[in-house]
């Protein structure tokens, strides 16, 4: 992306994709509960946002349609704590307005999710409960700036 010598804009439909699955998807490795998929979900959101700030614009609306894929996948109520995270973490990357609007509203939806993953007397799986103690550390560190 810092390249400028390479024309990257005309592969965004193939970038966008690939980032996006990095961050929301189901699983991404065969160990979740060992390895360190977090740091992938964190670098693809990076990503994602740098893609964002410096191929959108009025014709693309690229930064609109990755927050409504962000959004729709913290709307979803089938979809794995898992990508929950990765859903805050791009929509973070994307600004405090964006977290105001698109994040704020869920809060109480999420917590709830949280606590019944970390429940004791729930029998979640280890990846969820990893995953629920990394929402509620990165919902504290992306809406308290904004509260």
């Amino acid at each position: 992306l810092e390249n400028q010598t390479l024309y990257l804009e005309k592969y965004l439909h193939e970038l966008i994709p690939a980032v996006g699955t990095c961050i929301v998807s189901r699983q991404l490795c065969t160990r979740p509960d060992h390895d360190n998929h977090w740091a992938l979900r964190d670098f693809a959101s990076r990503m994602m946002a740098a893609i964002c700030k410096n191929f959108h614009s009025s014709t693309n609306n690229v930064q609109t349609r990755v927050t409504k894929m962000f959004s729709d996948a913290l709307c979803s109520d089938r979809a794995p704590l898992v990508s929950y995270y990765g859903a805050i973490a791009g929509l973070q990357e994307l600004g405090p307005e964006v977290i105001k609007v698109f994040v704020l509203p869920h809060i109480g939806a999420l917590a709830a999710k949280i606590d019944m993953a970390l429940d004791t007397s729930n029998s979640t799986s280890r990846v969820e409960e990893i995953a629920a103690q990394n929402i509620r550390t990165l919902l504290v560190k992306s809406v308290s700036p904004v509260l």
